[in-house]
């Protein structure tokens, strides 16, 4: 399991930052051909609001130092922090680290939109996590969790062609919607919180997140919406080197019930079924842009 999920996070890495250009170039591709759009490695804060298990499992509410590289065909961000509060000294959070890798293709709409230099597309996204958390209560087991899933949404990339020297043709805004439906496990944990409050009858029920009664498995679904702005000026620094700004969000929901068909799957897809939050992030980023 875990040398699935970091492979898999490694190919993320590997397929977001190398441009689908530099893998496969067609003999009789043409010079003036339109561009992917840049790769960028930013830095920011990311502000987390982070609860599973409810008020006696794992909580946190603060902000990580995080890595994140982004490119026309998904992202990888990579965060840590240590010292996070709750407001209740036993129930802090000595630290966590996570990674997210979002990657995959997208589907061309239009290459002008309106006869602007506006393409719109379908990012079509696999996506792989892992967060791992310690607790500062040394009773309490540290918190190993994964996920994968398969989403899409919609997206723009605009290219000015017009205004001062140092903007016309170096300025990229890029913005993106994705709902991500996946599968969440929990790899190892405090047992109090896979476990029922009546000694582990799995018919029973256990507060997650909002103190709503689900059940105890350890898998759920999960679906998260994610937004993302970027800013490239391309060539700012120097031939095919520049800054870049940008913004993310992202919330995540997990079902109050073990996933047991097709429909659950659809549910989480479709904005459908009782979904508990999870968390919620945002994070304002600054970097590098190629």
């Amino acid at each position: 399991m875990w040398r699935i999920l970091f492979g898999g996070l490694l190919a993320g890495l590997i397929l977001i930052a190398v441009p689908p250009s530099a893998v496969a170039q067609r003999p009789d591709a043409d010079e003036d051909d339109d561009d992917d759009g840049p790769t960028a490695l930013s830095v920011g804060n990311l502000s987390s609001d982070f609860t599973l298990g409810g008020s006696g499992g794992y909580n946190y509410d603060g902000s990580a130092r995080a890595l994140m590289v982004s490119g026309p065909n998904g992202s990888l961000m990579v965060d840590y922090a240590s010292g996070l509060g709750t407001g209740q000294f036993d129930r802090d959070t000595r630290r966590t680290i996570g990674a997210e890798a979002l990657f995959g293709g997208n589907a061309t709409l239009f290459d002008e939109f309106l006869r602007l230099p506006i393409s719109v597309y379908i990012p079509i996204r696999i996506n792989l996590d892992y967060r791992y958390l310690q607790p500062r209560n040394p009773d309490q087991s540290n918190l190993h969790r994964g996920g994968a899933g398969l989403g899409a949404g919609g997206g723009a990339q605009l290219q000015l062609p017009v205004g001062p020297d140092f903007i016309k043709d170096n300025l990229y805004v890029r913005g993106s919607a994705l709902l991500v439906p996946a599968v969440a496990t929990t790899l190892n944990g405090d047992p109090a919180v896979a476990t029922t409050l009546n000694g582990g009858d799995d018919e029973t029920a256990r507060t997650i997140g909002d103190d709503t009664p689900i059940s105890a498995s350890r898998t759920r679904m999960r679906r998260t919406l994610d937004l993302n702005l970027e800013a490239h000026f391309t060539e700012l620094i120097g031939e095919d080197t520049g800054i870049m700004a940008g913004y993310t969000f992202r919330a995540y929901g997990r079902s109050r019930e073990e996933p047991s068909s097709v429909g659950d799957v659809i549910d989480a897809a479709t904005l459908s079924g009782s979904y508990v939050q999870t968390n919620v992030q945002h994070m304002i980023r600054v970097g590098l842009t190629w």
